[in-house]
């Protein structure tokens, strides 16, 4: 059976297939990979201030107390700006996956 877009007409078979859930899942997991780095940067130029980076400044296990409290303030101030859209598209990979499922199943 063919199924039938809004206006009656054939649903073209493309729409709905793997690869092209495949394409919307990975290019939604890239924008979410570069919201989190962006915002994991973000935190850590914080938490670090206008000290020079170096692998010791920069390794977190080295952090004290004051530098992790840095940290955790700003990813709280940037959690209104990055929050929303990393939550948008984790629920969307997940309606796509669930989907991508349904189709397999079917």
């Amino acid at each position: 059976m063919t199924p039938l877009s809004p206006d009656g007409g054939a649903v073209p078979p493309t729409i709905l297939n793997r690869q092209v859930l495949d394409v919307q899942i990975a290019r939604r997991r890239t924008r979410l990979a570069e919201l989190e780095t962006e915002m994991i940067a973000t935190c850590e130029a914080a938490a670090l201030g206008t000290r020079p980076q170096t692998s010791a400044t920069s390794d977190r296990e080295r952090w004290d107390r004051t530098t992790c409290h840095r940290y955790l303030a700003a990813a709280m101030r940037l959690e209104a700006t990055y929050g929303p859209p990393i939550c948008r598209l984790r629920r969307e990979i997940g309606q796509l996956e669930r989907l991508m499922t349904l189709l397999i199943a079917a």
